[in-house]
């Protein structure tokens, strides 16, 4: 049986979202056909990349799971990187005005100039946590033992040098979407790495190509997670005894969990007092909004989740960025409505191509289909349930998903 190696920045049951979440199906079914390796972080947090498990092998629902501690780099080294980074990305990127013309005509002919820009983005790139060293040592190592890797994400330590060590028989799955980062000159490089990319979304291939030309000449598919239906059990009581609505994932400002809960501050100190927000996930944020209708669950297991999915009015996904959206497929293969932030062109995508949720882009708009939302009939209820249904087994089935995997795997030379 061949051997397949998926490196993911981190790995465990207690992730339920993201990539993490992608990562481990992807995983449970590509066991069915090869001997599958999992390569990954002790790390359970973001974004620190801390220690949390054991360095060292563990078995988790079969599967085989390295784990590697992580070396930290040097904090100055980081700020002042990080800092070169975000300046140049900001006079590079910024489009011409009449007040900046000759200030941002400067600034990118000194970009240009530079010589050492490869340089600055691999110092930039170790500091990308989880720095695990000893996993790239091991991938050079085993490199013969493998028939592909797979990774997952463009960002990060691990993926950066080990497609450097592994270019020829290897899958990125990108996950990436428009920010500052995806514009860095050092990505040019990362992205012609791979023997094959696998698309999330055909926004993302559009993007991915329009911002590195170079990729367009690498072979490439567009897939996304598949979904099953949810096995939760029917009628179970509601977790709370109040209309809610559901937001799962990690809890960030990234994420647009600090907008999302001003809003429905505000919205709760007119007219709508008594409607919950439940937050479900790890919460990453110091200071939240203080409001006694937001409900932390933390961490809760899958049977949990889905009966908070179950109950809810709708599930909000409030971030910007977006490459895929496991949530909101999840959300609608579970017949619930999706409440998205219309700024991310990949969620705009899934709401008007399933008719299964509304569109949200501004606090006014937010109250709005709030209201919208808990005012529908039940036949308009229903027909929102089946067409999320209905969109998710259209387009993302593991069948269909897997196959196109295994063609990328056994079909185009990657060896």
């Amino acid at each position: 049986m061949d051997k397949i190696a998926i490196v993911v920045q981190r790995y465990g049951e207690e992730m339920n979202g993201g990539e993490q979440l992608y990562a481990r199906l992807l995983a449970e079914r590509l066991i069915e056909r090869y001997e599958v390796v999992v390569l990954t972080s002790c790390s359970v947090g973001y974004p620190t990349g801390e220690d949390h498990y054991l360095a060292g092998e563990e078995i988790i629902d079969g599967i085989r799971v390295l784990r590697f501690t992580y070396e930290r780099g040097e904090p100055k080294t980081a700020r002042w990187v990080g800092r070169y980074i975000r300046g140049n990305y900001k006079y590079y990127n910024t489009g011409y005005t009449l007040s900046n013309i000759i200030t941002l005509s400067y600034r990118r002919i000194r970009y240009r100039r530079r010589k050492d820009h490869d340089r600055i983005f691999e110092r930039w790139i170790e500091n990308e946590n989880p720095v695990c060293k000893g996993m790239i040592s091991y991938i050079e190592r085993e490199n013969d033992r493998y028939k592909a890797f797979i990774f997952f994400n463009c960002l990060y330590y691990p993926n950066y040098f080990g497609l450097h060590k592994v270019s020829g028989k290897s899958i990125l799955i990108p996950l990436a979407y428009d920010e500052p980062k995806l514009y860095l000159s050092g990505f040019r490089k990362m992205f012609s790495l791979p023997g094959f990319i696998m698309y999330s979304t055909e926004f993302e291939k559009r993007l991915v190509e329009s911002v590195h030309p170079d990729t367009r000449t690498i072979r490439s598919d567009i897939t996304g997670v598949g979904f099953d239906s949810p096995e939760g059990k029917e009628n179970t009581p509601p977790p709370i005894a109040f209309p809610y609505f559901v937001y799962i994932g990690r809890i960030d400002i990234g994420k647009g969990c600090l907008e999302l809960m001003d809003y429905f501050f505000r919205m709760n100190k007119s007219q709508y007092n008594g409607i919950k927000l439940v937050m479900i996930g790890k919460n990453h944020m110091n200071n939240p909004v203080e409001c006694n209708n937001i409900i932390f669950t933390g961490f809760i297991d899958e049977v949990q989740k889905l009966t908070y999915l179950q109950h809810c009015q709708a599930v909000i996904v409030p971030s910007r960025n977006e490459s895929l959206s496991m949530v909101t497929l999840e959300a609608m293969s579970a017949g619930k409505p999706v409440l998205v932030n219309g700024h991310c062109e990949v969620q705009r995508s899934h709401i008007e191509q399933s008719q299964a949720g509304f569109v949200y882009y501004e606090g006014e708009d937010f109250r709005q289909q709030i209201n919208r939302i808990l005012t529908l009939s039940g036949s308009d209820r229903h027909l929102i349930a089946q067409n999320g249904k209905s969109y998710v087994e259209r387009n993302y089935q593991w069948k269909r998903v897997m196959e196109k995997f295994e063609t990328a795997i056994e079909c185009y030379g990657i060896s």
